[in-house]
């Protein structure tokens, strides 16, 4: 039978602390810059043992270069990489250890910004956005932390930088205070380009998502990237969460409608200046999410092409 404190420890898998991705990726490195890899490319998967294999639900599906948890109990200190193999993993992904163990986590230097940051689960993780070789990130776990902790680097998550911490003596199954399997849309986002997941930060306060593009500034162009598109159409959010979206400079008139009537934006364009730096305040507008289920919002001019968005509230399982 389990403890009554690896019993505890499941039933409080939960609380990510995963970033708001569309914050975020406006002050890093853009991917296609940094896909060429660098020393990482040429780092291999670390070995697995022949522990039993925790379930970690849908977190290493698809896209993530997952060979099995790593068995590292027994040691004082355990060093994982981040930016590994194509600069976008950690390795190894999953690592098991006991209390008192030091879990370091070593910067390579390649594909641009990373940080480590809880996903959900008991242990807290939180490092500082980093790119260069050789940054340290560290936490000691102790018996509060038993149990699957499910982590990422925030602004590559959504490509498969993901990593699973698992601490205490016998875990065997993953447990999350809220479902995020996969969401069935039926074809609401059938002319929608880019939908190729839900995102899913969970328990956080505010949400951004960009109206008319990924909104980043091409100085070589001069001109900033724009689309007919939200950049994170598809979002899954705890009961609570604010979602703010705020409207890119150049990308035409927009706005956010839902299909329910339960919010309306205004119609918006914001005059794009020639440099970030010149830049006015962007357009913003927000809502707040109470009700579970999927909450379907569209641009009111571009909604037959395409530019379409849901919000999924979570419901919790506890």
């Amino acid at each position: 039978m389990p403890s009554t404190s690896r019993r505890h420890a499941l039933a409080l898998a939960a609380g990510g602390t995963l970033g708001t991705l569309a914050g975020c990726l406006d002050s890093l490195d853009s991917l296609g810059d940094d896909e060429r890899g660098g020393s990482g490319g040429d780092k291999t998967v670390t070995d697995t043992t022949d522990a039993p294999e925790p379930e970690y639900g849908h977190w290493f599906d698809g896209g993530v270069d997952y060979a099995g948890t790593v068995d590292r109990r027994g040691e004082d200190e355990v060093a994982i990489a981040v930016g590994a193999a194509d600069g976008f993993r950690f390795d190894p992904a999953a690592v098991w250890v006991d209390y008192g163990t030091t879990v370091r986590w070593e910067w390579t230097g390649d594909a641009g910004t990373h940080d480590v940051t809880t996903y959900d689960g008991p242990a807290a993780i939180e490092s500082a956005l980093a790119d260069e070789a050789g940054h340290e990130y560290s936490v000691t776990v102790t018996e509060a932390d038993e149990g699957i902790t499910r982590y990422s680097c925030r602004p590559h998550q959504v490509i498969g930088e993901q990593g699973a911490l698992v601490v205490g003596p016998e875990i065997e199954s993953y447990v999350t205070e809220y479902d995020t399997t996969p969401v069935d849309y039926g074809d609401w986002f059938a002319e929608t380009p880019g939908v190729a997941e839900t995102a899913n930060p969970l328990r956080q306060d505010a949400v951004t998502v960009r109206v008319g593009g990924p909104g980043g500034y091409d100085s070589d162009a001069r001109e900033w990237n724009t689309a007919p598109v939200y950049d994170t159409p598809a979002l899954r959010v705890t009961p609570g969460t604010t979602v703010r979206w705020r409207w890119v400079p150049g990308a035409g008139e927009h706005s956010v409608v839902a299909e329910d009537g339960s919010f309306e934006s205004d119609r918006v364009a914001v005059e794009a200046a020639d440099s970030p730096e010149k830049q006015e305040d962007e357009h913003a507008f927000e809502h707040v999410f109470e009700e579970p289920g999927i909450h379907e919002y569209a641009c009111e001019r571009h909604r037959d092409d395409g530019m379409r968005g849901a919000v999924v509230v979570a419901e919790s399982r506890s």
